[in-house]
């Protein structure tokens, strides 16, 4: 069992002397994150106006392969990154990937073909899988290991409030400078975002002895996949990610076909369902770190609070799971707008079960001097089960209608969780080991 994670950082206050807020290394990176984020909800919408601009009604297409780049830029580079991240400051790496941002953003007003869009598109999200998995794998020693799991909610918070805000803001970008110039708001972002990191303490991995081990750089590249495929708990979680994957991507694609070709609403309705995605997910990252606190206290020592910890984890991904399908099985029966807004509503809650305890895992189950390339390997597979999902759900829907996309995406969701359910022994063997 890692221990890893187990001090805060200087900048930490006890958890019972005002949490994660009097922490002020804590607010100020979470301070860099959330703007970043918002910049980011920004850009997705003026992305999609900038393209109908540039190729009118293949608008779609060039959305698609943009989303699709982004992915794949995710996938591609995280596993080099979080090598980068175990063996250079993690500071400078996250400052150094914001002021690239804006650099690259910068050159947005002034592309005139599609190709430049996607050329910028996947070099931004390059520099973005250095900057995520770098500041996921710094964050365990930042808050401590009572409050990580409070920390990773307040982020999944963060996501629903971007995708509330980012559109809303990007319209009134959009309107006022227009869509070529909206794109700089998202690079001042990414500035502020630099400062309250260079103003912040981050800690760094332990110094490794020597040069880099160039004959050893695909063993180091693929340290992190090994670490989540060593643990059974970091495998169910994988399992039960593909789950998320599969769910999110649904609602994603489809929910619009759905409202408006299913249910003849318009765009309000549309914006209402998509809001009770985010609705479900804060509430359930508002309730989980309450529940993962009291199962630490029923913990006995330091292994028995672990075990506990464990056994917290398995059931709020199992139940993620069993969430994520129980949300989309009704849909051949064409759920009205209110009864979708609630399936989607848990559908968001249930996205929360699963990468909330997931995260905590892994921050259990590695070491300091391994974070980076573990949070890598992670932010890369799972992405990677996006980029299959993506377009499945698109030409599902295109082959047999939404409401039996949702219906069958859900069984396929309610197997997953089960092959999930049989993929278990951590606990025995913590349980084992602490009679020992």
């Amino acid at each position: 069992m890692a221990t890893g994670g187990t001090g805060a950082a200087a900048g930490d206050a006890p958890a019972g002397t005002g949490g994660l807020f009097a922490n002020r290394d804590f607010v100020r990176l979470f301070g860099a994150q959330a703007t970043s984020l918002v910049g980011s909800g920004v850009t997705s919408v003026a992305l999609a106006a900038f393209a109908y601009e540039l190729a009118g009604s293949n608008a779609t297409v060039v959305v698609g392969t943009a989303l699709t780049l982004r992915i794949l830029a995710f996938v591609l580079l995280s596993p080099v990154a979080g090598v980068l991240a175990d063996r250079v400051d993690r500071k400078k790496m996250l400052v150094a990937a914001d002021l690239v941002r804006v650099g690259l953003l910068g050159v947005f007003p002034f592309v005139t073909t599609v190709g430049q869009v996607y050329v910028l598109i996947f070099a931004i999200n390059a520099v973005t899988a250095f900057f995520t998995p770098t500041f996921e794998a710094a964050l365990p020693e930042v808050v401590g290991p009572r409050l990580y799991t409070r920390a990773v909610s307040l982020s999944r918070i963060t996501l629903a409030l971007e995708a509330a805000l980012g559109p809303l803001l990007a319209g009134v970008l959009i309107a006022v400078v227009g869509v070529h110039w909206a794109f700089w708001a998202d690079g001042l972002t990414y500035l502020v975002s630099a400062l309250l990191v260079l103003a912040a303490r981050v800690p760094r991995a332990p110094r490794p002895e020597g040069p880099f081990p160039w004959r050893e750089f695909v063993p180091q590249v693929t340290h992190g996949t090994r670490v989540l495929l060593r643990e059974p708990a970091l495998r169910q979680a994988l399992v039960l990610h593909f789950v998320e994957a599969a769910a999110g991507a649904v609602v994603i694609v489809t929910t619009v076909a759905y409202v408006h070709d299913v249910l003849g609403r318009g765009d309000t309705a549309f914006a209402l369902v998509m809001a009770a995605v985010g609705v479900g997910a804060s509430a359930a990252a508002l309730w989980l770190p309450g529940r993962e606190a009291e199962a630490r206290a029923r913990g006995d020592g330091p292994l028995g609070e672990h075990l506990r910890f464990h056994r917290w984890a398995e059931r709020s991904l199992l139940a993620g799971g069993a969430m994520l399908a129980a949300s989309l099985l009704p849909g051949m029966l064409v759920p009205g707008l209110v009864a979708l807004g609630l399936l989607w509503a848990l559908n968001g809650a249930g996205q929360s079960f699963v990468a909330i305890p997931s995260v905590g895992l892994l921050a259990e189950h590695t070491e300091p001097q391994e974070r980076g390339r573990a949070y890598a390997a992670h932010f890369a597979l799972t992405h990677l089960f996006w980029l299959f999902t993506y377009p499945a759900a698109g030409y599902l829907a295109r082959a047999v209608g939404t409401p039996w996309t949702f219906t069958i995406a859900g069984t396929v969701c309610a197997l997953a969780t089960g092959l999930a359910l049989t993929l278990r022994g951590t606990h025995r063997r913590h349980a084992l080991a602490s009679q020992a």
